[in-house]
């Protein structure tokens, strides 16, 4: 299974929005900073990617003030069948 865990800043979130079912859906996006260790030394790493969540993950995460942080638990994959614009599906997080 697929698994990312990911700490950071949610420093922008849309307003809500429901799909046609009436199932919340959560878009935002993460500020993430910190280091990784590769090929025997450090890496810096500064980055913003876009996140998503739906149902009650998505109000929770509205209810949120911002900026927030956070740890994720989720997946990466494509936004749509259409593109391969790759975004952060969150399932979890505190």
């Amino acid at each position: 299974m697929d698994c990312l865990e990911l700490d950071g800043e949610i420093i922008r979130s849309e307003e809500p929005r429901f799909t046609p079912s009436g199932l919340q859906v959560y878009e935002g996006v993460l500020h993430h900073m910190g280091e990784v260790r590769e090929a025997g030394g450090i890496r810096r790493l500064d980055f913003e990617t876009l996140v998503v969540a739906f149902g009650r993950t998505a109000e929770r995460l509205q209810a949120l003030a911002l900026p927030a942080r956070i740890t994720l638990k989720g997946y990466i994959s494509p936004r749509s069948h259409r593109t391969q614009r790759l975004i952060v599906y969150i399932t979890e997080f505190s």
